[in-house]
């Protein structure tokens, strides 16, 4: 579920859009500390180019969602709440 999101405008080498105006697919998950679900900022950056594409804060059970993307590699970032941990990778991502 995500809570709140700023979509910031990317586009691939070849001007193709990396999100749609409709559902489009998406890309879901959870955010977890030693198996404990925490809240905290998540963003979607394009693989090839680093380019933001999304920025969103999970639920309080640490569930984010990126819709209304296309076919193409990403990767997401979550910065943890208390800035105890360095940020965690999840890398090659593609949205379904």
């Amino acid at each position: 579920m995500r809570v709140s999101s700023t979509a910031i405008p990317a586009i691939c080498s070849d001007n193709d859009l990396l999100y749609t105006t409709g559902k489009g697919l998406s890309i879901k998950g959870q955010v977890k500390e030693v198996g404990a679900p925490i809240p905290c900022r998540i963003r979607l950056f394009e693989k090839i180019s680093g380019r933001i594409v999304f920025e969103t804060v999970t639920d309080q059970n640490g569930f984010y969602e990126f819709d209304h993307l296309t076919k193409t590699k990403f990767f997401i970032v979550a910065h943890h709440p208390l800035s105890q941990f360095n940020a965690v990778i999840q890398d090659n991502v593609v949205p379904e």
